[in-house]
């Protein structure tokens, strides 16, 4: 037996011991708990608000649309991931192994590939799941309206099997480019042309097949089965194969870094702190600041500190961030507009991807947030300073509305379109920045909280509570994009159609004040909570009196 087989031998059975140790310390009680909250929440909200408003069945003219786009449709979803995944390849993704094995099992004498196929497969099934899962709701939320549809499980089988499929065209596309060690230029070239490919197809009436039509194919294997569609599961297996093949070519000082910033994410998301998050995602993809700014901010815009640190700020944001955000404007108004079509779970990705244009938006704001020291020092209300980080924020969200309108007249051309897409689009961004604003204050070091705040909840209550506070600002951008169903509701009925959008904006509106008062008056509002709370003996107090 060589050294080698040695290796990997013991290899194995590290792992072996580590998967059993595992197991061994953990709670199953609360690992389960987890499971039924995720899944309450998550099915329960898209459900709630699928039955929110009825759905209408499909006409016989929606259903020709749907076996005519759809493949071109999902197969730009198939098209994203793979350009996310190009990129992730040449910026040193996919994978993440724990730092341990970087810096010892691939520097001993074993074969890297070995040592890295695990890890790959365990990539591939993850994001397999995953996009299985969503497929799968998706296209069951489908068939609940195609008029006479076979069993809504058959629906859930082929939209599981394309959402795996992307899942693993992600991972494939990825290893690809990292094993084959394309530059980051030609990765973008080729993704680039495969995503703009697929949207062409998607946006032009043309009988022109896109590179990934053979996903959505899939999708719609519930009417029809085409034997094409084998020949593309076989070209995609064929890839992954390869893929997995050339893992033995990763870099090492790429997984190195990747595995330190992967390492310190995971510790971010258990705490919740969506900002760290933000901040290693940008790390992780190698996205900087441009070092001179786009266009220099005049003197009379300067006048207040806080607004021209803001659009200083703004100056000097990367291309691909801008186009990141223009693309999230796109995904959002195409979602909405799918959601006035009748397909009422739409409103939820579209303000999720408010909520990240958001992130990206309030940067300025989160910036002064991550440096309390700095605020606390000046002689100004930390909410005053805060308040006004919004007016930059909001005003530069504005700017990504003519790419929503321009999507919205794609598909839905008319001159009310354009009317009700500019309405609602200024509604729906500035609740992209609301919810990242909420996201970003909540997170700022509270000098009048106590360290050990809420210990002595039970684990159930603080769970719950965790979620709710983590889930709330998502929320409110997906409230914001509410009002794109009182308009439908309206089309409906034939009855006071602007009547019934002004009224739901309204109420947004009212939603959006509340968020700005509560960022001015966050402090005080703790302040007085803190006031309620009656006095706690301290152990001196305690051995004194006895």
């Amino acid at each position: 037996m060589t050294s080698a087989t040695i290796g990997i031998d013991a290899l194995r059975a590290m792992r072996s011991d580590r998967r059993k140790h595992r197991v061994e310390d953990m709670d199953w009680f609360e690992a389960l708990y987890r499971v039924y909250l995720a899944a309450f929440l998550g099915l329960g909200a898209i459900f709630f608000l699928s039955g929110l408003v009825g759905d209408a069945e499909f006409t016989s003219a929606d259903l020709i649309n749907i076996h005519t786009h759809s493949p071109h449709v999902v197969g730009l979803a198939a098209a994203l991931a793979v350009f996310i995944g190009l990129r992730s390849g040449a910026n040193g993704g996919p994978l993440a192994v724990e730092d341990a094995e970087v810096r010892h099992v691939l520097m001993a004498p074993v074969s890297h590939a070995q040592v890295l196929r695990h890890p790959a497969i365990q990539r591939l099934r993850t994001f397999a799941f995953a996009g299985a899962v969503a497929g799968g709701v998706a296209n069951q939320l489908l068939g609940r309206r195609v008029p006479n549809h076979p069993s809504l499980g058959l629906f859930a089988l082929y939209g599981a099997i394309a959402g795996s499929i992307i899942g693993v065209l992600f991972v494939v596309s990825a290893l690809l480019a990292h094993g084959l060690g394309i530059a980051r230029w030609l990765t973008t070239a080729i993704a680039s042309v495969l995503l703009g490919w697929q949207v062409a197809v998607t946006i032009g009436d043309t009988n022109v097949a896109g590179p990934f039509d053979v996903v959505g194919s899939i999708a719609l294997s519930w009417s029809r089965v085409n034997a094409i569609d084998a020949v593309g599961v076989v070209v995609i297996l064929i890839l992954t194969a390869a893929s997995i093949a050339l893992v033995g070519r990763f870099s090492l000082e790429a997984l190195a870094r990747r595995s330190a910033l992967v390492s310190q994410m995971k510790f971010a998301v258990t705490l919740q702190d969506v900002r760290t998050v933000v901040l290693l995602r940008r790390q992780l993809s190698q996205e900087h600041m441009r070092v001179k700014p786009w266009v220099k901010v005049p003197r009379v815009l300067r006048r207040d500190v806080v607004v021209g640190r803001g659009l200083r700020s703004m100056m000097h944001f990367p291309i691909r961030r801008i186009i990141r955000m223009k693309l999230l404007a796109i995904a959002a108004a195409g979602a909405m507009v799918l959601a006035w079509r009748g397909t009422t779970p739409m409103v939820v990705p579209a303000g999720l991807a408010l909520f990240v244009l958001g992130l990206d938006v309030v940067e300025p704001l989160s910036q002064e947030v991550d440096q309390p020291d700095r605020t606390d020092a000046l002689p100004v209300e930390r909410g005053l300073i805060m308040t006004k980080h919004l007016i930059v924020p909001a005003l530069a969200s504005l700017l990504f509305l003519p790419a929503g309108v321009f999507t919205v007249l794609i598909l839905e051309p008319g001159a009310s379109s354009l009317g009700y897409a500019v309405l609602l689009g200024i509604i729906a961004l500035l609740g992209g920045v609301a919810g990242a604003t909420i996201n970003s204050v909540k997170g700022a070091p509270d000098p009048l909280s106590g360290a050990n705040q809420g210990l002595a909840l039970p684990p159930e209550v603080s769970g719950m509570s965790t979620v709710i506070r983590s889930g709330w600002p998502p929320v409110v951008s997906i409230l914001a994009c509410l009002p794109v169903l009182a308009l439908r509701y309206g089309v409906e009925q034939q009855t006071d159609i602007l009547g019934n959008t002004l009224r739901a904006t309204g109420g947004v509106v009212i939603l959006l004040v509340l968020v700005a008062g509560w960022v001015r008056q966050r402090d005080a509002i703790l302040a007085y909570f803190r006031t309620l709370k009656p006095p706690t003996s301290s152990p001196t107090s305690i051995t004194e009196s006895n």
